[in-house]
């Protein structure tokens, strides 16, 4: 079976990744999304579609198509490469408020941009990903309107499950003009959206993003708080990052017990990192077709302490570079030294690697009759061909052998 012909081909072939678009698209009396035994959000028909409604669904859909950046964002000022794509420019960026960079993911440049939009009145809101007051362990989409929304909603990065998507027509709704914060496989399926429902240019005025290293199964937290012996229930914070850079994962019962672990110690081992079978097909991890994409900055790919916190960033567009210039003249965002496309290969090494594969990839899930992704200019055809035939047979027979998994 190599065609997509329900929801449930998305799902039972490990192509979906819980964004929550579907869901968006034809509401919630159609399809639920629920947490899986296997720690993924996933969603469910819970009403027969219309040819109609699942054909849009396949048009915006990442578990379906995952396009580059669209060609009416390529300027004159563009560059290119082969693993990260167009990019006007690249440099360290983070916070100038001291709070904000120290208790961000990293340097807090996202939460830096977000906020200026907000102050600025340039958008009205910023939707993006919160942790669930009432449940901290799990994340939930969140429109933020102000600071405090903004920030006190444990928001830094949030490595499992979320459903950021499954309120994206409500945000149309409103018909105000808006931030989107999200991964790379959200702000694919805004842009596919956009080709289909000219109210998403008009209103979602910018996209930004973080360079991906994929999003964990919820049974990786629940295995966090069970070394603990903690239950989900008594918990007042989880919190994966931040706090410092990397900072400590960390949580705090509902009684006062806390307990943490070192950044390392518990992504260190990628093997136990439990990604969604979608994110080790991913083709876009890079956030090529976002308007700015946030990535850590430590040489080799993995932190070797603390630091003041330090963003790279990697500007695609001229909406972008305006964004980024005029939030540091506004004195929300430094600016700090240029980078060059080197730098973000040593920072980033897993997604250079990732890259190389993802073709050959594609093509192991072909050769065992399962469906996968369509993709457009993103260059992994051409990654392919520059690789040792050794390499991607291996990538091809490696991801065949995962499909049994899913």
């Amino acid at each position: 079976m190599s065609q997509i012909n329900s929801l449930s081909d998305i799902t039972n072939n490990g192509l979906c990744i819980g964004c929550g678009i579907c869901q968006s698209l034809v509401g919630t009396d159609k399809i639920s999304i629920s947490m899986s035994e296997k720690g993924r959000l996933e969603p469910e028909a819970i009403k027969p579609l219309s040819n109609l409604e699942f054909e849009k669904i396949k048009k915006t859909c990442p578990g379906v198509i995952v396009e580059g950046l669209p060609q009416r964002e390529v300027n004159n000022n563009s560059k290119h490469d082969i693993i990260w794509g167009y990019y006007n420019s690249l440099f360290y960026a983070w916070s100038t408020d001291k709070d904000i960079r120290f208790q961000s993911s990293s340097g807090g440049l996202l939460n830096g941009l977000s906020l200026y939009l907000l102050e600025t009145n340039k958008v009205d809101y910023v939707l993006h990903t919160a942790g669930d007051p009432d449940n901290p362990m799990r994340s939930l989409p969140k429109f933020s309107y102000t600071k405090k929304d903004l920030l006190n909603c444990e928001s830094r990065s949030r490595y499992g499950p979320a459903s950021p998507l499954s309120r994206f027509n409500e945000a149309l709704d409103t018909n105000k003009k808006f931030l989107f914060v999200g991964k790379p496989c959200d702000i694919s399926a805004i842009r596919q959206l956009s080709k289909i429902d000219e109210r998403v240019n008009k209103q979602c005025l910018y996209l930004l993003t973080l360079v991906c290293g994929g999003s964990t199964e919820f049974t990786k937290s629940q295995d966090f708080i069970n070394s603990f012996n903690v239950k989900e229930e008594e918990l007042d914070i989880f919190r994966y990052r931040g706090y410092g850079n990397p900072g400590l994962m960390y949580i705090k019962t509902k009684h006062g017990r806390e307990h943490d672990k070192e950044y390392n110690s518990f992504w260190g081992d990628e093997s136990n990192w439990r990604v969604h079978f979608r994110c080790k097909i991913c083709p876009d991890a890079i956030g090529e077709s976002s308007d700015i994409a946030a990535l850590d900055t430590w040489r080799g790919g993995s932190p070797e302490g603390e630091d003041e916190g330090f963003n790279a960033a990697i500007i695609r567009t001229k909406k972008g570079y305006d964004l980024v210039h005029d939030a540091r003249d506004a004195g929300y965002i430094k600016i700090g030294n240029h980078l060059k496309i080197e730098d973000i290969n040593d920072f980033q090494p897993h997604q250079v690697s990732k890259k190389k594969a993802v073709y050959a990839r594609h093509q192991g899930m072909k050769n065992v009759n399962r469906p996968t992704l369509n993709t457009k200019n993103l260059r992994i055809k051409e990654l392919y061909d520059l690789n040792t035939k050794e390499f991607n047979e291996n990538e091809a027979k490696g991801i065949s052998s995962r499909l049994t998994k899913i």
